[in-house]
């Protein structure tokens, strides 16, 4: 289903956001990339330890809201 995707997850560094991270990743390996959108720099930083770039090569972390128009779309 999500095989050579790409999704964005705002809210990524919340309790629902970090669950669907989760699942994701244990459940469809081949995504291609996940966006994490989050405004809080030190739950981005305690996420980003749990999934660390070397072992989760697909996932990034970009501080961000919703709100803004401009950054989403960047």
């Amino acid at each position: 289903m999500f095989k050579d995707k790409v999704l964005l997850i705002t809210g990524g560094t919340g309790s629902l956001g970090k669950a669907l991270t989760s699942h994701v990743i244990k459940t469809y390996p081949k995504v291609k990339k996940i966006i994490i959108l989050s405004r809080d720099e030190q739950k981005q930083f305690q996420m980003a330890q749990e999934y660390p770039s070397d072992s989760y090569p697909q996932i990034r972390f970009f501080l961000g809201d919703v709100r803004d128009k401009e950054r989403l779309v960047r």
